[in-house]
């Protein structure tokens, strides 16, 4: 879909990686600013006069200004303005510094450029939504909520707005990592849907400029199939001063939850469970699942 008006800064000092994902949003009508040089990037960012970014997305390892010199520069003057890094160093350690930093997603090099742009497209409209956000939630003391919709009958973009939207003012996220638990959130969310109720394999995803989409394909059948659309999501939370629940469910088959492996510090997270659990555990400060492996439970504890 076009995305005109959209304004991204990019950086990476290899050219074949900035041409490429210069490309692949500029075809969905993006304007990118494409920098090899963070110094010049930022200097840039900081120009009376440009244009109102949506996003930047660095690389971490380069000359002179590396990609947690971007993240601390640019929160400095635009504390609200999500940043994506990309990095060929995929340890677990190494994206908890960037995610605590600020990072609002982590990609590792080489990139899956298909998984970026949807990930550019969901950060932009969170924060344009965020943008609007009412702030009169500081007198709220607890809730519950509970959501219940069939698979082809779920808007997970307007969800994930009341699935986040008590969480600055309660204390449970803050502007600056409010974008990396938002990611974490949509990927339990999208897993119940696609994984759970659909039944998708995510070995049928192919590349972004491929002919033929055989994940997509899968997923437009059976959201046609009453079989699958009419399975139903169930998403509660419950929420007081100190602790914050977010319970996803769906009708789905399940797996086997023992086979999830720990993390370690140098573990290399592209090859733990594709990104989306390695991101929930590294994010939440509890995960619980059930038994059949269809139900996710994530806590957040008021810091």
């Amino acid at each position: 879909m076009p995305r005109r008006g959209t304004h991204i800064l990019l950086i990476d000092d290899d050219p074949d990686v900035l041409d490429m994902v210069q490309t692949a949003l500029a075809h969905y009508g993006i304007e990118v600013h494409a920098y090899p040089d963070a110094a010049q990037a930022v200097d840039f960012l900081q120009t009376p006069g440009v244009p109102d970014f949506d996003l930047v997305i660095s690389d971490i390892n380069m000359e002179g200004l590396d990609g947690f010199d971007v993240i601390h520069k640019v929160k400095a003057t635009r504390p609200h303005l999500p940043v994506v890094l990309m990095t060929g160093q995929s340890s677990v350690d190494y994206a908890i510094k960037a995610l605590r930093m600020g990072a609002s997603n982590l990609f590792m090099k080489p990139l899956a450029i298909r998984d970026l742009v949807q990930s550019v497209f969901h950060l932009v409209d969170l924060h344009r939504d965020l943008r609007k956000a009412d702030h009169g939630l500081r007198g709220l003391v607890n809730e519950r909520r509970h959501f219940l919709c069939r698979s082809d009958e779920l808007e997970v973009a307007s969800l994930m707005h009341h699935l986040t939207d008590r969480l600055v003012p309660m204390g449970f996220a803050s502007s600056s990592n409010l974008d990396v638990i938002t990611m974490a959130f949509h990927e339990a969310l999208v897993n119940a849907l696609e994984h759970g109720n659909l039944e998708l394999d995510s070995s049928l995803k192919t590349d972004l400029f491929a002919t033929e989409d055989a994940y997509s394909a899968l997923r437009t059948t059976r959201m046609g199939d009453p079989v699958y659309a009419a399975r139903l999501i169930e998403v509660r939370t419950a929420m007081d001063t100190e602790r914050f629940e977010l319970e996803i469910g769906d009708e789905g088959k399940g797996f086997d939850t023992t086979r999830i492996p720990a993390l370690p510090p140098d573990s290399d997270m592209a090859s733990h469970c594709g990104r989306g659990l390695p991101l929930i555990f590294l994010v939440m400060d509890e995960v619980h699942f059930n038994d059949k492996g269809n139900r996710i439970r994530l806590v957040l504890r008021r810091k």
